[in-house]
């Protein structure tokens, strides 16, 4: 179920919380569960955290789970920001499973003693650790990160399906190594020499930091949004090895077929795209412009005509999700 309501306005959501799982050894029972939540979208950053429920059991005791995670709106962009499953931080959507006998903590220990008539050195304490038995249990551990993946599918989708503008997921810049390096330069402008220096340790330290600083992570534009060209911006590198249009593919989990304003130029409707797809740095709106240090820009599949057309804006056709960037001139 999905809805938007003003004022004030707000985002209401059924997300998953647990599937059907069953482990007879350990007495473990586990239902399909939702739970609705509601993303207050005056503005500014929040936290959803629903309330605990039964979920099932393990050993006889009730099973809890909660779900939760940080979000951010931005009233005059229209801009929904959320932790995505690109993420690596300890921000990133949780869910929360707990034993009820514990409420909002995993318990640290359950300890059984057995009494028998005839101590037969089994009178030990026997450690039964809920949090371990999850950590373990590849199944059900796996299944909780599907469902926490797909909860951030979900709300990308219910906000823009709803009328939000764009959605940016955070997300964990590329990994920077010896063998990928020269390509993170071409993409950034660096220059290639052709004999590289014997300790490429500082090099490679100065490339990482540039690509941590300008990668925010992924984002969601509704259909029909209208995007233009960043003038001066680094040219796509016509190498092989990483490019941004890989970049693209490899973030946004996608290969490019058509340009993102396949056939569509504001100044001339009848004129087609070439079919030769790069990594476009692009902005919102309708005016291309050069733009600072620091300025939001993005990475879109563009065909090479739009990407030498300043004069026409383009439109959101295919590919939705791109690149979010911080500019480094």
């Amino acid at each position: 179920m999905i809805a938007i309501n003003q004022p004030p306005r707000s985002l209401e959501v059924e997300l998953p919380l647990t599937t059907l799982l069953n482990d007879y050894s350990v007495q473990l029972k586990i239902r399909e569960q939702t739970v609705a939540v509601s993303l207050d979208l005056s503005g500014g950053p929040r936290e959803v955290q629903s309330e605990p429920i039964s979920v099932g059991s393990f050993d006889g005791v009730p099973i809890m789970a909660q779900i939760s995670f940080q979000y951010d709106y931005n009233v005059d962009e229209d801009e929904l920001t959320i932790h995505g499953n690109d993420d690596r931080t300890e921000d990133q959507l949780r869910i929360t499973a707990f034993l009820q006998s514990a409420p909002g903590q995993l318990p640290d220990q359950r300890v059984e003693f057995n009494a028998r008539p005839n101590d037969a050195g089994t009178n030990q304490p026997v450690t039964k650790l809920w949090a371990d038995y999850v950590a373990k249990n590849t199944t059900l551990h796996q299944r909780l990160m599907d469902i926490a993946h797909r909860c951030n599918e979900i709300l990308v989708d219910a906000a823009i399906e709803a009328g939000v503008g764009r959605v940016v997921e955070l997300g964990t810049a590329p990994v920077v190594t010896l063998d990928n390096l020269d390509d993170f330069k071409r993409m950034y402008g660096r220059p290639i020499v052709a004999e590289p220096p014997t300790d490429r340790t500082a090099e490679l330290a100065e490339i990482q930091e540039l690509v941590r600083s300008t990668y925010v992570g992924t984002v969601t534009w509704a259909d029909n949004a209208d995007f233009a060209n960043v003038r001066g911006s680094t040219h796509d590198p016509k190498v092989d090895g990483l490019s941004w249009i890989a970049l693209w593919e490899e973030k946004c989990k996608a290969t490019a077929h058509y340009c993102t304003s396949h056939n569509w130029f504001s100044n001339d409707h009848t004129r087609p795209c070439n079919g030769v797809l790069i990594g476009g740095h692009v902005i919102t709106g309708q005016e291309s412009s050069r733009e600072h240090k620091g300025a939001t820009v993005y990475i879109y599949p563009i065909c090479t005509r739009h990407n030498a057309n300043n004069n026409s804006y383009m439109h959101v056709v295919y590919n939705n999700k791109g690149v979010q960037l911080k500019y480094w001139e």
